[in-house]
């Protein structure tokens, strides 16, 4: 796949790195005496060093040759670094914030990239909508991968929205450098039963050699769990046991486990990994939705990382599934997600692996944060008049509004739904 989210396109950088790497060309910046969590082995490496040149790393290991008069040099006094984190499926609508000042919040964080499904604004203003999402976002350093929405309406006939996708509109914004793939395929139902419109949203996806979200949500790991993985979905974050995760894991579908603020399926479906002795390639951690609370108080993948291992997963292991299992799964891992040659200088440095304190943040080679604080400005954007009147209820909202009448002065039966506190079901 494509990446237009770094500095400096590999092809156009390449050069230069083979001079850096050799002694021929001092490098922008070297860090210094690092210990490198190394997301390709799964081992801690001591005293390594990393050379940077156009944004992207040169070489890995003694970089002492790569020093020069301009070189910018970073001493790591052996603190661990490791690849930036991403999130692999946020809705960056539920943190009640704008792209850039969600960035804010997390880059200090260690988050370097999301992939963001925008299917609440595409439920209001449509394409429009995400377009104006996606402009927000060029504003920060932040990595934001769209993966454009699938299901709008959700419930198409009962729903009363702003705008409804087809596979017109899909085929549209997959000619999108910004858009790496299908938002959420929340219709599994239209999928099982071989739905022309809707496997015409995953055909338009695939023809443009992207990526299909999943959304299965369904307890049955038999066959409809293969169809639904054969009609294209790479991964799901929507397992809420541990034998869900597990059955998709073993299927080669990406087992995103999610931690966000409204839900907390980790401490159970954790139990896929720890108690299981599992590769965990095919496994994620994922946010889903985090509102400010939760980034301010608790942090964004840190925080998830802190929870994973204190639900007994290994450091290390925890980093992995944020970073290089995450870039495989978007078909992104040849541009980031490793600290290795000729990747991006997407870099987090970590005071200590157990806590996840963050302490520097460096996206394509250039520190963005430092700790806990933003060191590059973020640039004011608006949006437009229109996307900000879009509550058309058509009559005043008063407390009569929710005042059931009962049909006589005895008893009387409604319907209700149960909420499970921090689940999905």
């Amino acid at each position: 796949m494509q990446n237009s989210f770094c500095k400096t396109p590999l092809r156009k950088a390449s050069k230069i790195l083979v001079e850096v790497a050799a002694g021929r060309r001092r490098a922008d910046s070297v860090i210094k005496g690092a210990s490198l969590v190394n997301v390709c082995t799964g081992e801690i490496q001591k005293n390594i060093d990393v050379a940077i040149a156009e944004g992207r790393i040169a070489l890995v290991g003694e970089a002492g040759h790569c020093v020069g008069d301009g070189t910018k040099v970073i001493d790591a006094g052996g603190a661990y670094i490791a690849p930036g984190f991403l999130d692999g499926h946020i809705h960056v609508e539920s943190s009640m914030l704008s792209v850039g000042e969600y960035a804010r919040a997390v880059i200090p964080r260690g988050t370097v990239g999301i992939y963001m499904d925008p299917h609440e604004i595409c439920n209001v203003l449509g394409v429009e909508g995400v377009n104006m999402m996606i402009q927000d976002s060029l504003r920060t350093p932040l990595k934001t991968m769209v993966t454009f929405p699938s299901c709008v309406p959700g419930m198409p006939g009962y729903e009363d929205t702003g705008a409804c996708i087809g596979a017109s509109d899909i085929r549209k914004m997959m000619a999108s450098e910004r858009v790496v793939g299908l938002g959420e395929m929340m219709n599994v139902p239209g999928v099982l039963a071989g739905r022309s419109k809707t496997l015409s949203l995953i055909g338009r996806t695939l023809k443009s050699d992207k990526v299909v979200t999943g959304h299965y949500a369904a307890r049955d790991n038999g066959k409809n769990l293969s169809a639904y993985i054969a009609a294209g979905a790479r991964c799901c974050h929507e397992s809420t046991r541990a034998e869900d995760a597990l059955a998709k894991m073993r299927l080669g579908m990406y087992a995103q486990i999610r931690e966000g603020s409204a839900w907390h399926d980790l401490k159970e479906v954790s139990k896929a990994v720890t108690r299981h002795k599992v590769d965990t390639r095919f496994v994620n951690l994922v946010s889903d939705d985090t509102h400010p609370y939760t980034l301010v108080n608790d942090g964004h993948i840190d925080h998830i990382l802190r929870r994973a291992i204190k639900e007994g997963i290994d450091p290390v292991t925890a980093i992995q599934t944020v970073t290089i299992n995450c870039a495989e799964c978007f078909r992104m891992a040849h541009e980031f997600g490793s600290i290795t040659p000729g990747k991006c200088a997407d870099i987090v440095f970590i005071e200590d692996l157990k806590n996840m304190k963050v302490t520097r943040v460096m996206i394509d080679g250039e520190v963005a944060a430092e700790n806990g604080e933003m060191t590059r400005e973020i640039p004011e954007f608006a949006y437009p008049s229109r996307a900000l009147n879009t509550m058309n209820i058509g009559y005043a909202v008063t407390a009569d509004c929710f005042h059931i009448s009962a049909p006589s002065e005895s008893p009387a039966k409604i319907r209700a739904i149960e909420i499970t506190a921090g689940k999905t079901m």
